[in-house]
């Protein structure tokens, strides 16, 4: 059996027994690893396949908060409604890096290890995205939570991302590719999304004619 496919097996195996004894731990575990933003529903060629896909043009993207490479590998995302993994990440990430990962990802990740098709399936009226972490030594391996994202509808709207701001002090609604007037939080910025760079918020927004191209020049 294919090493992915044996570790998703044994990673529902125990994720079935923690859910015999109660749940997770309470809360999730520090990680140097966190998400940083994530866009739910995409209106636009986000992955660069050059056709628009409400599933695979999904995004999350990760950001390495502590002071050493760390290997992607030992991570994993899910919805709240995912029993199993929607994607096992892969990668070395390197200190205050960030690492985008998409719908057709996790599509492909799924086919490779006998899952149903379903992408990250971020819902759009609303989710919880966790992020988990193999625990070092286990066998049958283990996930613990380590990271958890709760958004609310308007956040799920036409290439709306949410994620932390620059200095990391509170969560923000990046909506310049749709502004938002409302008083909901994370509060809008008038900023666009930014996968793979940093969270900036320019003062400046692209124009609605303005590519996607485009958009990522200015901000990368």
């Amino acid at each position: 059996m294919p090493r992915s496919k044996w570790m998703l097996r044994a990673a529902l195996v125990m994720t079935a027994v923690l859910a015999a004894l109660g749940g997770s731990p309470p809360g999730p575990a520090a990680a140097a690893i966190v998400i940083n933003e994530l866009l739910a529903d995409p209106a636009r060629d986000w992955n660069g396949d050059a056709t628009v896909d409400a599933r695979d043009d999904e995004w999350i993207e990760v950001l390495n908060t502590g002071p050493a490479p760390e290997d992607l590998t030992a991570y994993w995302v899910r919805d709240d409604a995912a029993g199993a993994p929607r994607l096992n990440l892969f990668g070395i990430l390197e200190p205050g890096a960030t690492a985008v990962f998409y719908g057709s990802q996790a599509l492909a990740w799924q086919a490779e290890v006998g899952q149903t098709a379903a992408g990250l399936s971020l819902n759009n009226s609303g989710d919880r995205v966790v992020l988990l972490r193999t625990v070092p030594g286990t066998d049958p391996v283990l996930l613990e939570d380590v990271d958890v994202v709760d958004y609310g509808d308007h956040v799920a709207e036409d290439d709306r991302s949410c994620g932390w701001s620059l200095d990391r002090t509170q969560w923000v609604l990046f909506d310049g590719l749709l502004p938002y007037g409302g008083s909901l939080e994370p509060v809008a910025t008038g900023c666009a999304p930014t996968p793979g760079a940093p969270n900036h918020c320019e003062s400046s927004v692209g124009a609605e004619d303005t590519s996607f191209g485009g958009l990522k020049a200015d901000y990368r």
